[in-house]
């Protein structure tokens, strides 16, 4: 594999929708979202293009990571501007050869290079732990609603940064209307229930609060 990065271009719009649908169909809940998810968020003001790349073997493009911007808003209501990535997607077959991590690390050192102070994401601790990234306890950091979660996870880009904890607040609300029609511009595929989704349903089910003492 000769892989190479490049930014996204309006011309690769459709194939890298495309991409992303392949590389989520079933994984999550049977058929995906994240392509209509990817469709709505470059319309959305918290949408950060210089931050998208794209990986290609030779001429075939295998894998994408997009950005927007977020919050972690203080207790004292102060904000520290972060990012999140997501859709991050590669195609099955080159899943588990260092695509996605390629990715990973080239776009957050830019994201460090641009002057962002850190990233915030929602994902697998056990992938992304890799990349320096922690659960949400270290930095006191909690969803919107107050609660913990471990799948809510924080990496420093500036060393300090999170100080102090706070809410994680997304820029960019998916809205999942109009995911079916959509969906139907791309070539019909069976829908499956998979293992992968039961995990992840619990992974979701897991928020938890602490209380001031430090037990649950």
């Amino acid at each position: 594999m000769e892989l190479t990065l490049r930014p996204e271009t309006p011309a690769d719009f459709r194939a890298c929708e495309a991409l992303t649908r392949a590389a989520f169909w079933d994984v999550y809940q049977p058929g995906c979202m994240e392509h209509h998810f990817l469709h709505q968020l470059r319309q959305s003001p918290a949408y950060l293009p210089p931050l998208a790349r794209l990986a290609f073997d030779g001429d075939t493009l295998v894998g994408a990571i997009y950005y927007a911007r977020s919050q972690v808003v203080r207790p004292d209501g102060s904000a520290v501007d972060t990012v999140t990535f997501g859709p991050l997607g590669v195609l099955p077959e080159y899943q588990g050869r260092g695509v996605g991590g390629a990715l990973i690390r080239d776009t957050l050192a830019r994201a460090a290079d641009e002057g962002h102070a850190a990233a915030v994401i929602l994902g697998d601790p056990r992938y992304y732990g890799r990349f320096g990234f922690h659960g949400c306890e270290r930095f006191d950091l909690k969803l919107e609603n107050g609660m913990y979660l471990p799948g809510l996870l924080a990496l420093e880009l500036r060393r300090g940064a999170l100080a102090g904890g706070g809410r994680f607040r997304e820029g960019f609300r998916y809205d999942p209307e109009g995911l079916d029609a959509f969906d139907g511009n791309f070539p019909v595929r069976e829908k499956t229930v998979r293992p992968s989704q039961a995990v992840f349903q619990v992974m979701c089910d897991l928020g938890y609060e602490v209380s001031g003492d430090g037990s649950l």
